[in-house]
């Protein structure tokens, strides 16, 4: 793969997954993520660009039937920018992670935009985002969400991170065939990021925070500022908060927050619990890595060191 600022600028793949996403949604995605396309190939950061839509939805969003990948014409959903787009019904909710790695099998590209549906790209995103990959040392770039900017602590020198949020990130096509893309027997929703990026960096790539790549990001806090999350998404939480500590070689951790599902008031941790607890007892849990800890961090609930809490008071 050639860089920003050689005679051959790379390609890109943008990808997203939809679930029950608004077609309406859709389209402004579609309209923001090809003009921030469309500005990177007039700044030379990249010489084509394709979008993939994976639906997982249990009807098909776009309208499009099952089975191959349909294309979109340009001027129905896709305008100038994108010199090709695919939308894939996948017939079964994959999570994610799942949808992610149906859309990485046919990826020609040297770069990959993973990116959320609920999202809005700044005009100079891509552009920025591709600038980060200038040291072939990097592997992913993380683009910086707002309004509600993620509090995950970054290097201000290096943009070095611990992990990138699958919210949007760009990657090195290289670095997703190195690694297998996300580890989709683990991690259906939550906590797929950190895993990807924590074994793209113990395969030798840095991991990087880009404050200039600005998105949008469609998040709300509650009352007590704290993020706002459905049933699903705390439910996937809290399985990770176990699953992820036993892959990195952190039992004890594991093993107390299983503990604390266990013993928690509400019944949905309980339940997640259970289950757990089933999958330690059958000796069904994933084989640990990362046994030296050189990347895996455990801050308390939390995967990296964080700069600031939105429930700060």
């Amino acid at each position: 793969m050639t860089g920003p600022g050689d005679a051959a600028p790379p390609s890109l793949r943008v990808q997203t997954v939809l679930y029950r996403t608004p077609a309406g949604a859709m389209t402004r995605f579609a309209e923001a993520v090809a003009a921030a396309c469309a500005g990177a190939r007039r700044a030379g950061a990249i010489r084509s660009a394709s979008l993939w839509i994976g639906d997982c939805s249990p009807e098909p969003v776009l309208g499009a039937p099952g089975g191959g990948a349909t294309p979109l014409p340009a001027d129905d959903l896709v305008p100038g920018g994108i010199d090709e787009s695919r939308y894939l019904h996948f017939g079964a909710n994959l999570g994610s992670a799942g949808g992610h790695n149906r859309l990485f099998r046919t990826m020609t590209e040297d770069l990959v935009l993973v990116v959320n549906p609920d999202t809005y790209a700044a005009p100079r995103m891509v552009t920025e985002l591709v600038a980060g990959m200038a040291d072939p040392t990097v592997g992913v770039v993380e683009g910086r969400q707002l309004p509600l900017e993620h509090p995950k602590a970054h290097d201000p020198r290096t943009g070095d991170t611990s992990w990138a949020s699958g919210s949007c990130f760009l990657a090195r096509a290289s670095v997703v065939r190195a690694i297998g893309g996300f580890d989709t027997d683990l991690f259906f929703l939550h906590g797929d990021d950190v895993d990807f990026s924590w074994r793209a960096r113990l395969a030798g790539w840095r991991v990087v925070h880009r404050p200039t790549a600005r998105v949008l990001h469609d998040k709300r806090l509650s009352e007590d500022g704290m993020i706002l999350a459905g049933e699903g998404e705390l439910e996937h939480s809290a399985r990770v908060r176990v699953l992820l500590p036993w892959r990195y070689d952190r039992r004890d951790l594991a093993l107390a927050a299983l503990a604390a599902l266990e013993a928690s008031p509400d019944a949905l941790s309980r339940r997640v619990g259970a289950e757990l607890r089933a999958r330690v007892d059958a000796g069904d849990m994933p084989e640990a890595i990362d046994h030296d800890h050189a990347v895996a961090q455990f801050v308390d609930q939390d995967y990296a060191d964080h700069r600031f809490s939105y429930a700060d008071v």
